[in-house]
């Protein structure tokens, strides 16, 4: 019976193996390739953005069709609740506000993906026409005395307020930027050709992921840099933890947000708001949490955040991450953490039910020491391994 058991042993070690080992090249395009992860998609692109913009509209050009005739159904984009000219105005607007090299990834995009450069401007925008209500995501940074061996474990959930995006769970994207000329190679973890950059790790092993801070800092400084873009910018440029602190010190957010970053060794929640910084730690020995609360006790005159539904679980979501993370101390490593992000708020974790009129879209779990990820995308695909190295 021992016998037995171990050859079992040795039979899911051999089947555990990680995605992007066992990954094929689906699709080919002016240097660029596409992966598939299972049902997920896994760009690669190297060039300058330009060139990157045609190799990620190439390789994608079935799914950008698909994706641009459902947006438009569900957004009403042509229809006199909002009308072509009107959005696509709004949208080009929207350019204007994110640096250069991403507007030349966008008009690439759209000499190969069969949309053209207006319609690639509204797709590359669009999800934010439905994401409202603001959402509710949250993160958790384990390291020092926390995990086993010391490295840094990130853990993240991607929520809203809204079920409106469950049908783009098949258009969810890893897309490994290769950047010649500027900066180093960063992989973005969205919706297909989103520039809502939510969630990123660069070669450099440095990772984050954003919280949406509005309910405690409401202003919306709309003449500002997209925050977002300033964060993949952060990512091109950042090679150590110094320098991701010092981007918060030296730029401002559009509105409340937090951001959750790691490198292999720390992390910190950077609580960004729209006239100052905090850099926030829970515990020195190695974790920190959040939800969408600013909780670092030297913000004066912040709006309160009422418990349970009234405030998205927020509290309740921090409270839940934190403890579990003291609960699991010193043992946390990637599956730990991927089984305290599909823990749900009832049984004191900080994922939402499938009942619940809140929604938890995907997960993301990384060890920045090792550039590996795993994603789970609710309603497609189960927690999945991609090892980011080989694409870098």
């Amino acid at each position: 019976m021992k016998k037995l058991f171990g050859l079992l042993l040795v039979f899911f070690a051999m089947v555990s193996v990680s995605a992007a080992d066992t990954m094929k090249v689906s699709g080919e395009f002016e240097g660029g390739k596409k992966y598939r992860a299972g049902k997920i998609n896994v760009v690669v692109m190297k060039g300058n953005f330009y060139q990157m913009g045609r190799q990620y509209g190439g390789l994608m050009k079935a799914e950008f069709k698909e994706f641009y005739d459902m947006l438009v159904k569900q957004a009403g984009i042509g229809t006199a609740k909002a009308p072509y000219k009107e959005v696509l105005a709004e949208f080009k607007a929207g350019q204007e506000q994110v640096p250069f090299y991403v507007r030349e990834w966008v008009r690439g995009m759209g000499e190969t993906s069969g949309l053209g450069a207006e319609k690639q401007i509204i797709a590359s925008q669009g999800l934010t026409a439905i994401l409202m209500p603001a959402g509710s995501c949250s993160g958790m940074v384990a390291w020092g005395k926390y995990t086993k061996g010391g490295a840094s474990v990130v853990g993240r959930n991607w929520d809203l307020g809204t079920k409106a995006l469950e049908p783009y769970q098949k258009f969810l994207t890893v897309a490994v930027f290769n950047p010649a000329g500027y900066g180093q190679g960063v992989a973005d973890i969205n919706y297909i050709g989103q520039i809502l950059w939510q969630s990123g790790i660069n070669k450099s092993g440095i990772f984050y992921d954003l919280q949406n801070g509005a309910m405690c800092d409401p202003r919306d400084a709309k003449n500002r840099l997209n925050s977002n873009s300033a964060l993949m910018s952060m990512l091109l440029d950042s090679t150590s933890f110094k320098q991701v602190e010092g981007f918060f010190d030296a730029v401002r957010a559009q509105g409340g947000l937090l951001i959750n970053a790691a490198d292999a060794k720390q992390g910190a929640c950077f609580e960004w708001g729209t006239d100052d910084y905090r850099k926030r730690i829970d515990d020195k020995e190695g974790l920190v949490a959040s939800a969408n609360n600013f909780t670092d006790p030297t913000w004066h005159a912040l709006t309160e955040i009422p418990d349970g539904a009234n405030g998205g679980f927020t509290k309740e979501r921090t409270n839940n991450l934190l403890k579990l993370g003291k609960k699991h101390r010193g043992q946390i490593d990637a599956n730990k953490m991927m089984k305290i992000f599909s823990t749900t708020i009832p049984e004191g974790g900080p994922s939402f039910p499938l009942d619940s009129s809140l929604k938890t879209y995907y997960s993301i779990v990384a060890v920045p020491k090792d550039l590996k990820l795993w994603l789970n995308v609710r309603g497609l695909q189960d927690w999945t391994e991609i090892n980011l190295k080989p694409l870098f």
